[in-house]
């Protein structure tokens, strides 16, 4: 099966990281692979958010929420109400602080996730693939935000393209990823804890993630790179499981054993961007 670009369409690729591939064009980066959404559905059960791609999602709300909240004020700094949609919204987090503002809708992948959501935070929550939902209205919606989603994604260009039909005139777009292209990636190349397919399929940079937006009719009001609170734990999970280094190492274990856990830390790697995209027409 030939893959296409998603950022530009093209289909001559030469190899980047181990498993990784390069655009011969634009110079997008992705995994070298196909999967379909069912294989993909298949990845994000509950062990994704406890143990694997997340130490402990449910545990650490409270500094994820502390993270939401800022990402919430800003959004209001540009729209301060209507209607949003949140793509890939896991256990409905940040629609829980967005509902007192906005009419809100989320879609997840995990059943178990989107469980959560509806039936604990009462968050309204579809396990439809946002891209096939026939139910939302052209030109109904007034903003969406995509928080480490679009990394995910088989074709996030499907998803881009949907936006830009239902979302309203001068819609906004709000979303964060991955910058491959930062200083800390560029050092770190393959290690980059961001690099591990097949979760993780499409490694953007400044360059590619406008390019696809321009390609959509976004036009880009703003990237930055704030730092975030992040628990010891996932901290450390990130570093040792989703690095390439042993979970099972001894310092690993000495720091899970003789540091609190909980206690939230603030960093910024400047290695993860905060688009911000407003429709051009």
């Amino acid at each position: 099966m030939t893959l296409n670009c998603s950022v530009c369409r093209n289909t001559s690729f030469h190899d980047s990281f181990p498993g990784l591939i390069k655009c011969d064009h634009c110079g997008f980066i992705m995994a070298n692979l196909t999967i379909s959404h069912k294989q993909i559905q298949s990845l994000y059960g509950i062990d994704y958010f406890n143990g694997d791609e997340y130490a402990d999602y449910l545990s650490d709300k409270k500094l994820i929420q502390k993270n939401l909240s800022k990402r919430l004020d800003h959004i209001r700094k540009y729209i301060e109400n209507g209607n949003l949609i949140e793509i890939g919204s896991a256990y409905g987090f940040f629609l829980e602080l967005a509902k007192k503002h906005f009419f809100i809708q989320g879609y997840e992948i995990s059943e178990e996730a989107a469980y959560y959501a509806s039936n604990t935070l009462n968050i309204p929550t579809k396990t439809t693939n946002f891209s096939d939902d026939t139910t939302i209205k052209s030109q109904s919606i007034d903003l969406a935000v995509m928080w480490d989603v679009i990394e995910h994604l088989d074709k996030p260009e499907d998803v881009i393209s949907k936006l830009s039909t239902v979302l309203k005139p001068k819609g906004y777009l709000f979303l964060t990823t991955g910058d491959i292209g930062s200083k800390l990636a560029r050092f770190q190349g393959p290690s980059w804890r961001m690099i591990h397919p097949p979760t993780h399929l499409k490694y953007f940079s400044r360059e590619t993630i406008t390019r696809l937006l321009n390609a959509h009719g976004f036009e880009i009001v703003e990237i930055r790179y704030p730092g975030y609170w992040r628990s010891i734990k996932e901290i450390l999970h990130g570093l040792f499981v989703l690095g390439n280094n042993k979970p099972d190492s001894l310092m690993y274990n000495l720091l899970q054993n003789f540091t609190p856990q909980r206690t939230g830390i603030y960093l910024n790697t400047y290695d993860i961007m905060f688009v911000i995209a407003r429709l051009s027409y």
